[in-house]
C-alpha cells in the first residue's frame, strides 16, 4: 500500500496533480484544500496518501496533513460516502470543521457540502459522532457552541444571511443564554458595521 508520496510535483489541475518519485509519475485525487497548500510546479513536495483498491480501478488520494487523511478515512467509513464525496466534504470543510461540525450534529453545515445532502449530512453525524478521527473541543465562548448557536444561525439564515455571514456574525458574538439573546446580539453587530 502506498501511504506516502515525496517527489517533484509536476502537474496540477482542478482534481489532483502529479508527482515524479523515482521517475514514476503517480496521479493523485486530492481536495481542494490540498491543491491550494502544494508549492509550484517543479518543486518537492509530500503527499500523505490513501490507495483504495476496486475491481475496475486503483485509485491515489493525496492529502497535505495526516488529519485530512484521517477525516477521509472517517469518511469513508460512513455507508453511501464513497472516495469522491469524501473529497467533497474535505474541499469544502477543514478537519476540525467536520468534528466540530459532527461534534455538535449539525447537519446544515454537513449538508451545506456540494453533493452531500441531508439524509447523507445526519448519517455522517449519526456514525462518526463518538469516534475521535480529529479531537472536538467546544469552545466556551466566541461561537456559542450549542444549540442555541445552532438554533441563532438558523434564524439569521431565516431572515437572508447565507451561512457563512451568519456563522461569521455568531463567532464574533460572547455566548448567550438564549436563540433570542444570539439574534438580538448578532443583529446588533450587523447593524454597527454597517
Amino acid at each position: 500500500m502506498i501511504h506516502r508520496l515525496r517527489g517533484e510535483l509536476v502537474e496540477k489541475s482542478g482534481e489532483g496533480a502529479v508527482l515524479d518519485v523515482g521517475g514514476v509519475g503517480y496521479y493523485v485525487a486530492t481536495p481542494l484544500s490540498t491543491l491550494r497548500k502544494l508549492p509550484r510546479v517543479g518543486q518537492e513536495c509530500v503527499l500523505h496518501t490513501r490507495m483504495v483498491v476496486r475491481e475496475d480501478a486503483i485509485q491515489l488520494f493525496g492529502f497535505a496533513t495526516r488529519e485530512e487523511r484521517a477525516s477521509f478515512d472517517a469518511l469513508t467509513a460512513v455507508s453511501k460516502v464513497g472516495p469522491k464525496l469524501a473529497l467533497a466534504v474535505l474541499s469544502a470543510l477543514s478537519p476540525a470543521q467536520i468534528s466540530e461540525a459532527v461534534g455538535r450534529g449539525d447537519v446544515t453545515k454537513l449538508a451545506s457540502v456540494p453533493g452531500l445532502g441531508k439524509k447523507t449530512a445526519e448519517r455522517l453525524v449519526l456514525e462518526l459522532r463518538g469516534k475521535d478521527f480529529v479531537p472536538f473541543e467546544p469552545q466556551v465562548s466566541g461561537n456559542g457552541a450549542g444549540s442555541a448557536y445552532l438554533e441563532a444561525r438558523e434564524a439569521l439564515t431565516g431572515l437572508g444571511y447565507s451561512l457563512e455571514e451568519a456563522e461569521q456574525v455568531l463567532r464574533d458574538v460572547p455566548e448567550q443564554d438564549s436563540v433570542q439573546e444570539y439574534v438580538k446580539a448578532a443583529l446588533r453587530k450587523i447593524g454597527s458595521e454597517r
